[in-house]
């Protein structure tokens, strides 16, 4: 039996809407193995960073607790003003799954999606953005240099810019960022180019007109959240080599969209340990602008070329001209 009217149909609240949302899952079962005894610390430090460098009037948090351990959760629970959604699995659900549940409903035009052990900086949702907008057909840009990516499901944008000259292979990335990437990463070799006369760090492929370094990681990236619209599938196992690849990073090529990256490092792999002296650059927290997110959505533009087609002729163009 009801009595009276639910008064939540006279308030007339406006519904909130964000035009950026940020997916991070976090799986620390507990505080006792080597490998996870320093984890507090670093999910610590990368949570509060994240919450202090983007813009709350766009920018929404969505934390996963994946089976995290007590004190995890109670840490999660001490910043719960500023995490706009907390999602509670009981089991770990890997990393895939989870990600997918969340970004195919995002009702924003991008997501980032971040491991719980990025240190982000001041600065990286506008240079993000900046990216974006400056290039219709960018389709996922991570907040740092990743050369040695290029060619990572990467064929639309070679296809698209090579013979027409939008396409550049010079030093852009400063030595100093190239350090901070390799350091964070604890693997000195991951830059070196394997049968050629210069490592990526010598020279990148840039893509002119924007200003952006070719290819993208995914311990952090920004995504057009359309690309994860209309799949359905899931992955079977919670972890396997290659399920990130085949769900998450195929999709922006796959669409014929390009992975770039920001020439300037904003963001910083700490990995299971938190360093004595983390990078630091001092930089202006300038408030992401709602219109630069709006100018980035409203000129997205694909690739033609069928997928296939695409990574056939990609095979080609670098064995030919041996890039």
């Amino acid at each position: 039996m009801r009595n009276g009217v639910n008064p939540e149909k006279f308030k007339n609240e406006v519904l909130p809407v964000f035009l950026h949302r940020v997916i991070v899952p976090v799986h620390i079962p507990n505080l006792i193995d080597e490998y996870y005894s320093n984890q507090y610390a670093v999910f610590k430090q990368f949570l509060g960073e994240l919450i202090k460098t983007i813009n709350p009037q766009t920018t929404a948090i969505t934390l996963i607790n994946n089976n995290s351990c007590n004190e995890i959760a109670e840490l999660i629970e001490k910043w719960c003003l500023a995490i706009d959604k907390l999602v509670v699995y009981k089991e770990n659900r890997g990393k895939v799954f989870p990600i997918l549940q969340e970004a195919r409903t995002a009702a924003e035009p991008f997501v980032t999606i971040a491991d719980a052990d990025v240190l982000f900086y001041p600065g990286w949702e506008q240079a993000v953005f900046q990216v974006f907008a400056s290039c219709a057909k960018a389709g996922v840009v991570a907040p740092l240099p990743s050369p040695a990516l290029a060619f990572y499901e990467n064929s639309s944008i070679f296809l698209g810019e090579y013979f027409s000259g939008g396409i550049a292979y010079e030093k852009v990335m400063r030595d100093a960022d190239a350090a901070i990437y390799l350091k964070g990463m604890g693997n000195d070799s991951l830059l070196n180019r394997a049968h050629k006369n210069h490592s990526w760090k010598d020279y990148q492929y840039v893509l002119k007109d924007t200003n952006a370094i070719i290819g993208c990681g995914h311990f952090v990236a920004t995504y057009r959240s359309s690309l994860f619209k209309g799949t359905y599938k899931y992955p079977k196992l919670k972890f396997k080599n290659g399920l990130e690849r085949e769900y998450i990073d195929r999709l922006s090529d796959h669409k014929g969209y390009y992975r770039l990256s920001t020439i300037e490092t904003y963001a910083y792999h700490m990995g299971n340990i938190l360093d004595a002296y983390l990078p630091d650059f001092n930089r202006v927290n300038d408030p992401l602008e709602p219109d630069l997110i709006q100018r980035a959505a409203n000129t997205a533009k694909s690739s033609l070329l069928p997928y296939r087609l695409r990574v056939l002729l990609f095979k080609l163009l670098k064995r030919i001209c041996k890039l």
